[in-house]
């Protein structure tokens, strides 16, 4: 079973590179079907091609690789961001990229990616191993944390705090919103325009005012008025 690749990057000495790499040591069991400098063309060969595995450069003029990821969430594509600057690698946390890869590629990195992207097309349902945790970038690198530890997040601007179980809070420069998209779960609630609650946390409902939450940790949160009704069906059902 072959495994389909395209590669976009703006540097053309970049993509030469790694298509060199790719024919020395995978030739028997990958195929290029593509590659491109530019970023626009690209995202049009993806959609009438769909590859199974992707290389996006991630610093490029016009659409970034970041651009790009977003705007082809909706294929089948095993994605690996390629970046000279590590860094970068945070910011694809939480996106459909499955790795990254630093360049100057170092032989045994690539192998490893093509390995896993081979794996996850021969068995799809493993793709789902992690759909019950979110990747959090922290000084140290990516702490994979289960939905189950997380009993709140607050918002803080463009940060938010993460209350977690064993009392142990993290920061982390996300907005809200970013985790209210990217938890993939029934049982999270937007409660207030500055939390995001675990509803399974949740110890007692608090008529007062517009309403408060008890959480198991014993925090008390405010509850909206807008979410109020949602809050309590959802109550209400699980009696």
């Amino acid at each position: 079973m072959n495994l389909n690749v395209a590669i976009i990057d703006d540097e053309i000495h970049a993509i030469e590179t790694l298509v060199y790499d790719l024919k020395e040591g995978f030739d028997k069991s990958i195929e290029i079907v593509f590659t491109s400098t530019n970023p626009v063309e690209g995202i049009k060969r993806l959609r009438s091609e769909i590859p199974d595995l992707l290389f996006l450069d991630i610093e490029m003029p016009g659409l970034s690789g970041l651009d790009i990821l977003s705007l082809i969430d909706d294929l089948n594509i095993q994605v690996v961001i390629t970046t000279a600057h590590q860094e970068f690698a945070i910011q694809t946390v939480g996106t459909k990229a499955i790795a990254y890869l630093l360049k100057p590629v170092q032989p045994e990195n690539l192998e490893a990616i093509i390995n896993q992207a081979l794996v996850q097309k021969k068995n799809p349902v493993k793709t789902s191993l992690l759909k019950d945790k979110i990747a959090i970038p922290d000084m140290e690198g990516i702490e994979l944390i289960q939905y189950s530890e997380i009993m709140y997040c607050k918002s803080d601007g463009n940060y938010s705090t993460l209350a977690l179980i064993g009392n142990r809070k993290m920061t982390v420069s996300k907005p809200l919103k970013y985790f209210e998209e990217n938890i993939s779960s029934e049982l999270f609630l937007r409660i207030h325009k500055s939390y995001l609650v675990n509803l399974t946390h949740v110890k007692k409902y608090l008529k007062k005012d517009g309403g408060e939450l008890v959480m198991t940790n014993n925090d008390v949160l405010p509850v909206s008025r807008n979410s109020r009704n949602e809050l309590l069906k959802f109550i209400q059902n699980s009696i």
